[in-house]
């Protein structure tokens, strides 16, 4: 897969294909409606099939919100995802402040028609130009007859439309298992291994420390069956936390730390992916080492089940 990163001013050079519109955060099944749909015109066609996707997230350059813009999947992943769909090009439009102020019709101009674009597939909400002010009702008119387009209906899941923000919500709340029907695999968070106070190692659960490579949506704070896939290959079933232990401190940052179950090796400074699998419990506190110890035996039996079906 071509992947040509582009920063306005540049334009892609013209070279003729279906392109699919949008910003694809996670790839989840409504994104995947919206590549198919766009591959059918391009076999039909017989011309290549490109993405036109942009990095960062809008939100992030425009300081809308006090909060930090959080990720379903950072780009690398997502051209992962994009390219199992049989994309053979896409096009990473740097979203910076100068490309966010063109019109919807430079948008087209510049972007769309330069490209070469004979058809243009989005779905139904898709908006482009400075305000958003460009619709899917306008892209006809926007088009100057260069491209014809298709709209993607909305596409939902118990009677719900499927979103990046309707997963967020779903990771936020812990429900990681309805998350990946809707991303059609399970919800993963690359970080590497850093050093931690090493308690679980001396209460007899070892915990490799995670610290996020990049700005995920961060699941709610609790105990979950996880697969960690190591950099090498090699996956193996483990339980992992997110919290900020209220047996050893009254207050501290949000950790996540990892157990991995039959397994005894040294994993700092190693890079390691996360899929997370089930929400086995809330995080708590324990009156003291024992009934913690009792309580993390149990939740490895129930991880370790969650994990065999």
């Amino acid at each position: 897969m071509d992947i040509i990163h582009l920063t306005y001013p540049e334009q892609p050079q013209k070279d003729p294909a279906v392109i699919a519109l949008g910003f694809f955060d996670g790839v989840h099944l409504g994104h995947q409606q919206v590549i198919a749909a766009a591959r059918k015109e391009a076999e039909a066609r017989r011309l290549p099939l490109a993405v036109m996707t942009f990095d960062p997230h809008p939100k992030q350059v425009l300081g809308k919100g006090d909060e930090p813009v959080r990720y379903i999947t950072p780009l690398e992943r997502k051209l992962e995802k994009i390219e199992r769909l049989g994309v053979a090009r896409v096009y990473v439009i740097e979203f910076t402040i100068p490309f966010s102020e063109l019109s919807p019709q430079a948008f087209v101009d510049e972007y769309l028609i330069a490209s070469g674009a004979e058809h243009v597939v989005a779905g139904f909400d898709y908006s482009y130009g400075r305000f958003g002010a460009g619709k899917m009702t306008t892209l006809d008119f926007h088009s100057r007859s260069t491209f014809t387009h298709t709209v993607v209906a909305e596409f939902q899941e118990e009677a719900e439309k499927i979103s990046s923000t309707r997963i967020r919500r779903l990771l936020a709340a812990g429900e990681v298992e309805p998350a990946a029907r809707l991303l059609g695999e399970p919800y993963q968070i690359k970080g590497t291994i850093i050093h931690g106070d090493a308690r679980g190692r001396q209460i007899g659960f070892p915990t490799a420390n995670m610290r996020p490579e990049f700005s995920y949506v961060i699941p709610k704070l609790g105990v979950y069956a996880t697969f960690v896939r190591l950099a090498d290959g090699r996956r193996f079933k483990a339980m992992t936390n997110v919290g900020r232990r209220p047996t050893f401190y009254e207050t501290g940052e949000v950790s996540i730390e990892t157990h991995l179950l039959d397994f005894d090796e040294d994993l700092y400074g190693q890079e390691l992916t996360l899929e997370w699998i089930a929400y086995l419990r809330d995080e708590k506190a324990f009156n003291g080492i024992d009934q913690l110890k009792e309580q993390l035996a149990r939740d490895r039996e129930e991880a370790n089940a969650r994990l065999s079906v």
